[in-house]
């Protein structure tokens, strides 16, 4: 039974399912898939320089999104700020390789787990939902710095 569903596994995680099955899963490096955003091929980074990353990034900069290239709400929220201004630094987190280990402190950071995460002028906004409940004219003042 415990071998069968290490065959079953193993055949959703090579790269085609036409290839014979020559060895266990067991002796196959890990290492070697990318399952989703939780796991990373990279080592991880020291916390401390992400840390230093991420508060920098946010203090340097008057709007930043913290955002996933797939994310739908993502688009919305960059789509939205980028109406108002062009003054929008955005992190992808998926094409980063320490964009897990970010995540997880921006998480430590406001307790959100998902993404996006809108930061205008150092205050934490929230989501996309969170961004949408707030009436343009004072997101353009709050960008401004005038609100």
């Amino acid at each position: 039974m415990a071998l069968r569903r290490l065959v079953t596994l193993q055949s959703h995680l090579l790269p085609s399912r036409s290839l014979a099955i020559t060895a266990p899963l067991a002796t196959r490096p890990l290492t070697a898939f990318k399952l989703g955003s939780a796991f990373s091929t990279a080592p991880p980074a020291d916390m401390s320089e992400i840390k230093q990353l991420v508060d920098s990034t946010i203090a340097e900069n008057n709007v930043v999104v913290f955002s996933k290239t797939y994310c739908p709400y993502c688009k919305k929220a960059k789509t939205i700020l980028q109406n108002i201004t062009d003054d929008v630094k955005v992190l992808e987190l998926d094409n980063l390789d320490e964009g897990s280990t970010i995540q997880a402190y921006l998480k430590q950071l406001n307790g959100q787990g998902t993404v996006p995460h809108v930061y205008i002028r150092q205050e934490f906004i929230g989501g996309c939902s969170d961004l949408q409940q707030i009436p343009a004219d004072k997101l353009k003042k709050m960008i401004a710095g005038t609100a």
